[in-house]
């Protein structure tokens, strides 16, 4: 059961990160999915759609979701990116193609307790696919998965820290040119 719910939560967010990519995305959103190959094997499937939208105040609000199933921690949940920037603006959020997106999180299956914070940096290397150099960082805060946390960069020794994007791709849509 709960296998099939993660598959039907990984399938309704692929269709949204079509859906927006087809729609041509305003400034700074960011969509990805596919699966990260930990250093032990195991693997951790990921689905992500963030947007930024300027309000009538004059604020920047990013909404969006992410699924994320870590199949050797047992770590699965369901994020809500809930930001507001006030003052602010979505043109420049991202840091050329990298984008920084926080929200909460609700434990899969619900019945596993409280939910929490979430935090995920991710970087678009500009390059097509997996094994790219797309990177995906993130942490947990307060909740029944506090503490939980994965880092997918290249380490100075040329290893991974604690796993690779394998499968599928991390895009920046309407990020500034690289220089």
């Amino acid at each position: 059961m709960k296998n099939r719910l993660f598959a039907r939560s990984l399938i309704v967010m692929v269709f949204a990160v079509i859906a927006l990519a087809l729609a041509g995305c305003d400034q700074d959103d960011m969509t990805g999915g596919g699966w990260i190959e930990l250093n032990s094997g195991k693997k951790v499937n990921f689905a992500f759609t963030f947007k930024c939208k300027s309000d009538d105040n004059g604020n920047a609000k990013v909404s969006g979701q992410l699924q994320y199933n870590d199949h050797e921690k047992g770590v699965m949940f369901h994020g809500v990116a809930d930001s507001l920037i006030e003052g602010g603006t979505c043109n420049g959020l991202l840091d050329t193609w990298e984008g920084q997106y926080c929200g909460t999180y609700t434990p899969q299956p619900r019945k596993l307790g409280e939910g929490g914070r979430f935090e995920i940096k991710v970087v678009d290397s500009g390059e097509k696919g997996p094994s790219k150099g797309d990177e995906l960082t993130l942490t947990l805060d307060g909740g029944y998965h506090d503490g939980y946390g994965i880092d997918t960069k290249l380490a100075a020794d040329g290893t991974f820290k604690e796993g690779n994007i394998k499968g599928g791709n991390i895009k920046a849509h309407g990020a500034k040119t690289r220089e």
